[in-house]
Parts: structure tokens; sequence; C-alpha cells
């Protein structure tokens, strides 16, 4: 009797709270759908995990030759209908693109980096692949917000050779977001409550973080992950860059000492310039700029770059900006 009461009360709170400070969409995390260019085809995939129907918007190269294609993951609160700003430049190229819904907002158990989430997502792509003008050698999958955050979770789960991921503004950590959105009074600790079950379920909402996640080294041989933060989001966005940092140090670690623990990690970043300090990452946050004597001089199509790590396959930016990808996004994509 107990459980209920709590789980009735936090739901109830975090309703009141979104009518009291009046939560609305982000910029990169509105749900209009808008009107889709005609070149693109609403297509319907079956769910190999359930048999339940998912859309897509789905467009296939008239080229001659085979296209890459490019898989775009829509925002925490979206769907497979929501606005691409990627579309006009998919149509530039001619390349092969998908838009999958994969169990739409992430408000549900079955959203949220489940399990058929990544079903959804490896369908669609099997589902672009069979019918489209693809380079199979050529898959890329981007994503912003929480597009960025299902794109850290295909990094880390999907069984698929893909070519690159973009995860641009990412959440990596469900648990401390959800700390992180009750500070901040915004709907998405509702939306997290509501996904696992109406009550906080840390050990699950772990279980559903890239952070924390078995890395699956042998499926990710030659991938490339591109991990984008804009400095002030945090503060002038629900995302902290420190699920970008957090993100980039447990991957890099792991590669490289088999260590995935925030002390060992931190330990380690004291002789290993390659992983970011806890100095640093202090530096970044309260600062939210660098002095012009620390300053590379390197730009991201013309925002200042704050902080940069290039190790092989795995990318870290850190530019001027907040809670956005920026425009011109798809040329970032290593297309060869």
């Amino acid at each position: 009797m107990t459980i209920v009461k709590k789980v009735t009360l936090s739901a109830a709170f975090f309703i009141l709270m979104q009518l009291v400070y009046g939560q609305k969409d982000i910029a990169w995390d509105k749900t209009s759908q808008g009107d889709w260019d005609p070149a693109f085809n609403i297509v319907e995939i079956p769910s190999s995990k359930d048999g339940t129907l998912q859309k897509a918007y789905f467009y296939t190269s008239k080229k001659e030759k085979p296209q890459p294609l490019i898989i775009s993951l829509h925002t925490w609160s979206g769907g497979y209908d929501q606005q691409d700003p990627l579309t006009k430049d998919i149509l530039a190229n001619d390349w092969n693109y998908i838009h999958p819904d994969f169990r739409g907002v992430n408000r549900r158990p079955e959203a949220i980096g489940s399990p058929l989430v990544l079903a959804d997502i490896q369908d669609a792509i099997a589902y672009a692949v069979k019918n489209g003008n693809v380079d199979t050698s050529q898959v890329h999958i981007i994503g912003v917000s929480g597009g960025g955050y299902a794109t850290l979770c295909a990094y880390m789960q999907l069984d698929y050779p893909i070519t690159s991921f973009s995860a641009w503004v990412p959440i990596s950590d469900i648990e401390a977001w959800y700390w992180e959105s009750v500070g901040r009074k915004t709907k998405y600790a509702g939306d997290i409550l509501a996904a696992l079950g109406g009550s906080f379920d840390a050990a699950e909402a772990k279980k559903r973080s890239p952070l924390y996640q078995k890395l699956p080294v042998g499926r990710r041989q030659g991938a490339k992950l591109y991990i984008y933060a804009g400095i002030h989001d945090g503060r002038k966005g629900p995302v902290p860059i420190t699920h970008s940092l957090r993100i980039y140090n447990r991957l890099l670690a792991e590669q490289r000492y088999q260590v995935t623990d925030t002390d060992s990690i931190s330990r380690l970043a004291h002789t290993d310039k390659d992983l970011i300090g806890d100095a640093e990452i202090i530096n970044l946050l309260t600062k939210r700029t660098l002095p012009p004597a620390q300053l590379s001089g390197k730009e991201l199509f013309g925002r200042t770059i704050y902080l940069e790590r290039h190790v092989d396959n795995l990318h870290l930016t850190v530019f001027e900006g907040g809670h956005q990808q920026l425009p011109g996004a798809l040329s970032a994509v290593p297309v060869q």
C-alpha cells in the first residue's frame, strides 16, 4: 500500500511541476511534424521483436551507384514524423535515408533504450538496406539530444556493422539525468518516471544508460564515434556536458585499460592526457569558456572549439553553443 501511494505522489508531483513551470519543448526537442518533402515516403516496418508496425520516413538514392545510408534518430519527445533539418542535405547529396520511430516519445517502458528500441533501429536499417540503393560499407547513425542518447545506445548494443555514429549533445546516464532534471524542474524527470513505471528505479535507469552498458569491442572494430557537446548545455539547455565528457572517458579507459569506474578513470587521467581530468571538467563547467591562451584556434562550423580529443576512432568536441546540432552536421559525418 505504501508503494502505491509513493508512485501516485511521484506522478502527481511532476504533473503539477510541469503545469506550474509551463514546460515547453526546447529548441531541439520540438515535436512539430511540419510538411515533409514528397520525396520522403512513409513506410511501415514489422518489428522483429513483437510484430508491431513501426513507421518511418524513407528516401532511396536515385544515383546509379550505391550511396551511403543515413539513419537519423528523432529526439526525446519526438517520433518518426518529427521535422528533421537533415533532410535538405540528404536530397542535395542524394543519399539514402531513414527516420524511424523506435517506439516514439520516451515516456513509456517500451521506449528509453529498451530492447524494443534497439530492435526497431536495427529493423529500420535492414529495411533501408533491402529497399534502398545502399553502399553497405557506408552506414551512418546520427542523432541530437534524445536522438544522441539513442545513438549512444546503438553504439553500445546494436548488432550491425555501422560505419560511424554521431551523437550531438547526448544523454549518457539516465540516473544522473533524472536528478539533474528534477533540479532544473524540467519535464524530463516526469518522462523518466513514467518510463520506469511511476517511481524511480536506479537499477533500471542504469540498465538503460550507455555509460553503464558493456562495450561490444568486436562489433565496433573500425567504427567511428563522434560526440559533440555545446559548452553552455546544462545551463542554457537540459543536458549537462558531463554526459559527453564521462562517456568519452569511460569508452577510452575501457579500450585502453579495461576499466570503467569513475574513480579509476580519474586516477588514470593524472598521467594519461587523452583522458579528461577532474580539474579540466570543473574548469569547463565553471568558466563555460577558456582564456585565449588556452584555445587552439580551431572551429567547428564557425564555432570556437574549447575541447577536442581524437583518439583512434573515438572523437569528442566541445564547441561554443548550447543544446543543439549545428547546421552542416551532415557534412561532418565521415562519408567516403
